[in-house]
């Protein structure tokens, strides 16, 4: 069963692009097939760092309904799981998949994925602010858990800031068929590197830019990660 898997966050500054780069790597390095969806059209981060590297990056703007039907059009001919980085403000594409499905942009994604044997995953980053909370707070009651599979991804990258306003949300909100992971930190050199490379944590071990010691944090940080999308039943072991 192939999984359409929205790496959302809705309000920008999450992390939601690193998680979308880390599993894209994580999946490539184990072997495991999948498309990439670039969602920003003025910031293409996935595009940049993964196109070609084998396969082409499709990059679309998912804030638009042309851009909604392209990623609809792609997922429909995959033969894979697709990966789509969401933009901020990516709750105008999923509330488009909530339609009765006739305007352009549109679909009822319930029906769809059945008919298709599919499955939604989502893969919402926080942070410890208030912002993303109300974010994932408006979307988990938009988008059920029989729709899709939710997964929280939070990001402590405000250090020593607890997740406070999250475990009080979470103690009067049914979590039962929910996974919560944590993204693993990354040295701010290696994303620099990478950046200027315009490379993908896959390709960190070649690059000459690279010192070694680099190169160990961020072969630490994919097998972390690929470890926990495992764990998560996201991706085989």
């Amino acid at each position: 069963m192939k999984r359409l898997i929205l790496v959302h966050g809705d309000k920008g500054g999450t992390g939601k692009s690193h998680v979308a780069h880390l599993t894209a790597a994580a999946f490539r390095s184990a072997g495991h097939p999948l498309l990439l969806v670039d969602g920003d059209a003025k910031n293409a981060g996935l595009h940049r760092a993964f196109n070609g590297k084998p396969d082409d990056v499709l990059r679309i703007n998912a804030r638009q309904a042309h851009g909604s039907d392209q990623l609809l059009e792609a997922f429909l001919e995959a033969e894979t799981d697709v990966l789509i980085d969401l933009p901020a403000g990516g709750s105008d594409l999923t509330a488009r998949f909530l339609g009765d499905g006739t305007a352009e942009g549109s679909v009822d994604l319930g029906p769809l994925l059945e008919e298709v044997r599919a499955r939604l995953v989502i893969l919402f980053v926080i942070d410890q602010g208030r912002d993303g909370l109300v974010a994932l707070n408006d979307e988990f009651k938009s988008i059920s858990t029989e729709l899709a599979d939710w997964i929280i991804v939070r990001n402590h990258r405000l250090e020593d800031t607890p997740f406070t306003r999250f475990e009080t949300w979470a103690t009067r909100t049914d979590l039962s068929q929910v996974k919560v992971m944590d993204m693993p930190r990354l040295d701010r050199r290696v994303v620099e590197v990478l950046v200027d490379a315009k490379a993908n944590l896959t390709e960190l071990e070649h690059l000459e830019s690279a010192s070694a010691l680099l190169k160990i944090r961020g072969r630490a940080a994919l097998r972390i990660w690929s470890e926990t999308l495992s764990g998560a039943g996201l991706l085989d072991a």
